[in-house]
Order: structure tokens, then sequence, then C-alpha cells
């Protein structure tokens, strides 16, 4: 090859790496600039609770929010959503399986934290005692700060970390 055709590939070249570098730039600039839109779905029978609807207009005040029991005798009643500040004093009652992950399926379905696996937890009833359980998930769950395997008893008081997602049994 003459050295002119190796030039002309060069700058062929070098000009493909800049568009790359640009649409790269661009598709982490526009991931940035735009606000996600935060859902949560934390209520038995798969129905929806997000924060307040955006500029929703009301005739009438809301009806206060019916919240689960607190546990009685050093038993977990109730969890309680401590973090994201979104999903913030949101709570659901410890009744039988409660599954949460990214999953609509999922008792509690948390579908804008890219941490959070398809079916990232369950937490369930054994022999009167409230358990926990990772099923698996790539980032793991935190129980009191430290990552669990296999399944953990849960007292009140107790926190569970889960992406972003900071829960409090009570």
């Amino acid at each position: 090859m003459t050295d002119q055709v190796l030039n002309i590939l060069k700058f062929a070249l070098l000009g493909l790496l800049y568009v790359f570098f640009a649409r790269v730039l661009w598709a982490v600039w526009s991931e940035v600039r735009t606000p996600k839109q935060r859902t949560a779905q934390a209520t038995p029978g798969n129905q929806r609770a997000s924060g307040p609807p955006a500029q929703a207009p009301r005739a009438q005040p809301a009806p206060a929010p019916q919240r689960a029991p607190k546990g009685r005798s050093g038993r977990v009643g109730r969890l309680v959503i401590l973090e994201p500040r979104a999903r913030r004093g949101t709570t659901i009652a410890m009744q039988g399986e409660i599954t949460l992950g990214r999953d609509p399926s999922c008792t509690i379905t948390i579908d804008d934290d890219t941490f959070i696996s398809q079916l990232h937890l369950r937490m369930y009833d054994f022999e009167g005692q409230p358990m926990l359980e990772d099923l698996g998930s790539t980032n793991g769950t935190f129980h009191n700060g430290s990552k669990i395997v296999g399944a953990k008893l849960l007292h009140p008081g107790d926190r569970i970390q889960v992406g972003t997602t900071v829960i409090e049994a009570q």
C-alpha cells in the first residue's frame, strides 16, 4: 500500500473513533440529565403505592393511609421503608410471604433501582419467627450492615438494605 492510502485509512479510523466517543458522551449526558420517575409497589395484593401524584388537583383532603400495626411482644409486625426519600414511610404488614424485587409479581416492587434483582429477597414466617432470605441476588442483601448468606431471623429495629432502599422491621 502507498503512504497516501495509509494516511487516508488513519484519518478514517480517527474519525470513527471520535464518532464513537461522541456517542458515548451523548448517552451518558442524556442519562444524567433525565430524571427517573419513581414508583414502588408495597402493599399486599399488588396494588401500586407511590409518592404523591405530580400536580394532581384535589377537591377534598385525602384520607389518612392505614398503617400496618407494630409487632407485639418483641415480634416484627410491619416493615417501614426509610430510604429513598420518595418512598419514606411506606408500610408493609408482615403477613405470609413477602417478596421484593423489580418483577411486577413481587409483593414489594421497586422497578427504578438497577441494583435490585428481579426477585431479590423474601421474608417469611418460620415456626412463628419472621425470616429474611436473599434469593441469590447479584448485589446482595444487607441485614444491619452485614451481607447475608442464607436466611436470617428478623427482630424489631433491624434494618434491611437492598440497593438504595433501606427498610426497618418494627
